[in-house]
């Protein structure tokens, strides 16, 4: 359990929830310095006290640069896991160098087993998903998407490609492979038998009038068609965008 704060230091960890709560980032030292008109070095003894005692988790290496986890909701202590970053992102939402290990971070994720979690690092912005270079992406290969979702799709029979789309909406059921024919709304599940094994219907992430004939090529060369897809072909399900400040 985290041990007992000392009044200044509940203050720096109330200025590390509100500043994180509002930017989804953390702040850079020199900004929680400048907050309570101290030194860096000062700072970061406040935060390595915070640190010891429970409350967070800070650290630098040269994937992620400088970070800060919170531990603690609540007054509750949370799980602190290491996502391991396997892959990265370009412009049209392609995994490139996946799978292959390029760092890992720090992260609380509930509710899903930790050898499941994965992260993806954006190598090039994707505006249409207001996606950033630097961002990761935490997943989960064990998650069944829904509508809305992002999710990991292939697109190549071989195995060898893979692209985040969003999941738009649900077939009927498993023989349903026509996005014409399909419903456009997710249906409720006491409405339908789940184990009538539901295709997704999907669209590439990057998916605009610009990259739609890219999308076309691409597919018709690897054979892949743009059909709703079965639950088994999904690599990996989005959990959260974590967009973070390095210095």
């Amino acid at each position: 359990m985290p041990h007992a704060l000392t009044p200044r230091q509940r203050e720096y960890l109330e200025f590390l929830r509100e500043y994180i709560k509002e930017n989804e980032s953390s702040p850079r030292l020199e900004e929680i310095a400048d907050n309570f008109g101290v030194k860096p070095p000062t700072a970061h003894k406040a935060l390595l006290a915070l640190h010891n005692k429970g409350f967070i988790y800070f650290a630098r290496d040269s994937i992620s640069g400088f970070f800060i986890r919170l531990i603690e909701r609540a007054g509750t202590a949370e799980t602190l896991i290491e996502v391991a970053i396997v892959g990265k992102v370009n412009r049209y939402g392609e995994l490139v160098e996946f799978p292959e290990k390029h760092g890992h971070f720090a992260s609380v994720v509930q509710g899903a087993d930790p050898e499941d979690i994965f992260a993806l690092a954006l190598d090039e912005d994707i505006p249409e998903a207001n996606l950033l270079f630097g961002d990761w992406l935490i997943c989960d290969r064990s998650k069944r998407p829904q509508p809305g979702d992002i999710a990991i799709l292939p697109i190549s029979k071989e195995g060898r490609r893979f692209l985040l789309c969003r999941i738009h909406s649900l077939t009927s059921d498993k023989d349903l492979e026509s996005f014409e024919v399909s419903n456009q709304y997710p249906i409720p599940e006491d409405l339908l038998d789940t184990s009538l094994g539901q295709r997704f219907n999907w669209a590439p992430l990057a998916h605009n009038n610009e990259t739609e004939e890219y999308f076309e090529n691409e597919l018709e060369k690897e054979g892949w068609p743009a059909r709703a897809i079965p639950p088994e072909l999904v690599m990996g399900t989005v959990l959260r965008l974590t967009r973070h400040l390095a210095f």
